[in-house]
């Protein structure tokens, strides 16, 4: 069965299964590569016509070519799309799942990927007023509350994310019931808090004892630490997320596209 030539594929990866549907698809796609189903310089169709038959969100697709263009198996262009190659796996003999790529650019579908294919557990809710320092970032008077609350993320067993966030809601759902069962991107959704710009800042510090221990490192190891801050409509601060990443576990990564100025061109 070659997989492109059919028009509806929904029910074709499994959602009942504990394996993330991007790996699915990741691997089906490499073994009809492998089996020669999908020829050397077939040209596949736009990830949004294949998430559609499929029934799957299109950054699930992304992931799943993304980590297929590393291993040599396809090649991605801009404007170009997305074609097989003849190539081999480059790391044939790599053991255990790859780094999960997360890409700086579509941050939101970037979150949506990561709640998707990953298991999140709450350590921790409350609503207290803040510490000090945060309560100056939220501009916040002494003795208003914010939620927070501390969860660890993992992938295939192996928890490689320590996350401690700070949220300004009074709405109900905004609860530890609901932030144990789906994940915060979906509460704010639910909850009608919008968030339309978002800071990053990303540092390479050594991990604190606490999150040591659920990360399996030593404390002090260096670990990468991602600071996100994330705006509503009015410009006001609406959450502070810190997370510290096992950095075998996750990368981040970005791609800049230079567009030629026209004096370049007709130089």
């Amino acid at each position: 069965m070659d997989l492109y030539d059919n028009a509806n594929l929904q029910g074709l990866l499994r959602r009942d299964l504990h394996t993330p549907l991007y790996h699915q698809l990741r691997q089906l796609l490499r073994e009809q590569i492998q089996r020669g189903e999908l020829r050397d310089g077939q040209q596949l169709p736009r990830e949004e016509d294949l998430a559609k038959r499929l029934g799957i969100s299109r950054v699930t697709v992304r992931l799943a070519l993304a980590e297929l263009a590393e291993e040599g198996l396809l090649v991605r262009q801009r404007g170009r799309g997305t074609r097989i190659t003849s190539g081999r796996s480059r790391n044939p003999g790599h053991a255990g799942p790859p780094p999960l790529r997360s890409p700086l650019y579509e941050l939101i579908d970037n979150l949506d990927t990561l709640a998707d294919n990953t298991q999140v557990r709450l350590l921790s809710y409350q609503r207290i007023p803040p510490p000090e320092p945060v309560r100056q970032a939220f501009n916040l008077p002494a003795d208003e509350a914010l939620v927070s609350c501390v969860r660890v993320r993992s992938r295939h067993g192996q928890t490689f994310g320590y996350y401690s966030s700070w949220t300004r809601t009074r709405h109900p759902d905004f609860n530890a019931e609901q932030l144990a069962r789906q994940s915060r991107i979906d509460l704010f959704r639910q909850c009608g808090l919008p968030i339309v710009r978002v800071e990053q800042k990303i540092s390479a510090l050594r991990v604190d004892p606490v999150p040591a221990i659920y990360l399996q490192m030593q404390p002090g190891q260096a670990v990468m630490t991602l600071e996100r801050r994330s705006f509503d409509r009015d410009d006001q601060l609406l959450d502070l997320l810190e997370i510290q990443y096992r950095p075998d576990q996750l990368r981040y990564q970005m791609r800049l596209d230079h567009t030629p100025d026209p004096m370049e061109s007709s130089a």
